[in-house]
């Protein structure tokens, strides 16, 4: 389910890079995805509701992708999960990725 997360938001950012003048991609709900906020199975629904982009193939395997993974959380581990958060505003932008530098040995 992490890896799955993972890879939504991964597509989700690269469909941002490479159709970024597609109407339909800029409307898109944003997609950064924290499985362990409560927030995120209320993002997952929007996105799939979301109007389809018919000229974009990317948009659709992406909601088939965001559909197995609302299906799994919902269905699957609906009993398993432990969610951490309720900021349904960090959903809506990605989470810096901040880089540790190894020590420099003398």
């Amino acid at each position: 389910m992490l890896s799955l997360s993972r890879e939504v938001t991964g597509d989700f950012q690269n469909l941002q890079a490479t159709e970024p003048s597609e109407p339909c991609v800029r409307y898109l709900p944003r997609l950064y995805l924290d499985i362990h906020n409560h927030c995120v199975l209320a993002k997952l629904r929007d996105f799939v509701a979301s109007p389809q982009c018919w000229k974009v193939a990317q948009v659709d395997g992406l909601k088939d992708k965001v559909r197995k993974l609302y299906t799994i959380m919902n269905s699957f581990c609906r009993r398993d999960l432990v969610f951490l958060s309720d900021d349904c505003n960090a959903l809506e932008y990605p989470i810096p990725v901040t880089t540790v530098l190894p020590d420099r040995q003398r």
